[in-house]
């Protein structure tokens, strides 16, 4: 990897597991997750709505972003995306019964992103992809893009359902045909990130490099590189001065190492 000395400020952060877990040497407590009116069966937008609310709460005090949310882009990043609501869907239209329009699962990353933009008053581009393998270098890869492209800064979304019996027989044919593999999520989880453009980097900084996502946190899944980073910021904010954290990320002309500087909200 080559490093570079382009540094992101990396604002709030979030981690939402309803259920908790405690696995690889890492406990998260439960957290609360509530239902999002327009939203049935699955858990996957109380997810995101609860995710985004955490990471936003120290920025905004729960309003909306005001004049920044012009320049504020949103991204989603999730392996196979609501399997729950596409997996109740295909069951019933299979059995032949009509299918409630809620169910059709391929509007449900979009369409909660719609609430999320709504709610904050965020008016930049909104950007959903599903990526084989682990999460974090292409999604930060493309939040880096947006930034250079004009956006002020990008809210990063990473999200998993735990795998069930259909959606575990997918993963396993995708890395069977060649694609990397990751590994089952053990509960639902989101994660989140807010990150802005930095006017000035302290380039002779001591960054802390954080290992690849195969490394810790296996029980999350496509999501362990996102929540790995999360934890590196939370233990870089409970020092007494926070070092930048250098992430490896993949491109397509080639990798880069990207810092991000944890920040306090203002």
């Amino acid at each position: 990897m080559t490093d570079t000395l382009t540094g992101r400020l990396l604002v709030s952060e979030a981690l939402v597991v309803p259920s908790g877990l405690s696995a690889d040497g890492t406990t998260i407590e439960p957290a609360e997750v509530r239902r999002v009116p327009g939203f049935v069966e699955s858990a996957f937008s109380p997810l995101v709505k609860a995710a985004v609310d955490s990471c936003l709460a120290p920025v905004t005090g729960g309003a909306a972003l005001g004049d920044e949310g012009a320049r504020t882009g949103l991204v989603l990043a999730t392996l196979f995306g609501d399997t729950a609501t596409a997996d109740l869907g295909s069951r019933l239209l299979a059995s032949g019964r009509v299918a409630n329009p809620l169910l059709f699962y391929q509007s449900v990353p979009t369409t909660i992103l719609g609430v999320v933009a709504r709610d904050y008053g965020i008016t930049g581009p909104t950007t959903c992809v599903a990526l084989r393998g682990d999460l974090r270098g292409e999604a930060l890869d493309l939040v880096d893009t947006l930034l250079d492209d004009g956006m002020d800064q990008v809210l990063l979304l990473g999200v998993g359902l735990a795998a069930e019996a259909r959606p575990a027989r997918a993963g396993a044919r995708l890395a069977d045909d060649g694609g990397p593999r990751a590994a089952a999520a053990a509960a639902d989880a989101a994660v989140a990130f807010l990150v802005r453009r930095a006017g000035s980097w302290p380039q002779a900084a001591e960054a802390a490099v954080l290992p690849d996502a195969d490394e810790h946190v296996p029980a999350f899944g496509s999501l362990a590189g996102l929540v790995q980073l999360y934890l590196a910021v939370r233990a870089e904010r409970a020092a007494a001065a926070a070092r930048a954290i250098a992430v490896d990320v993949g491109e397509a002309l080639g990798g880069r190492r990207l810092h991000l500087l944890p920040e306090e909200p203002r």
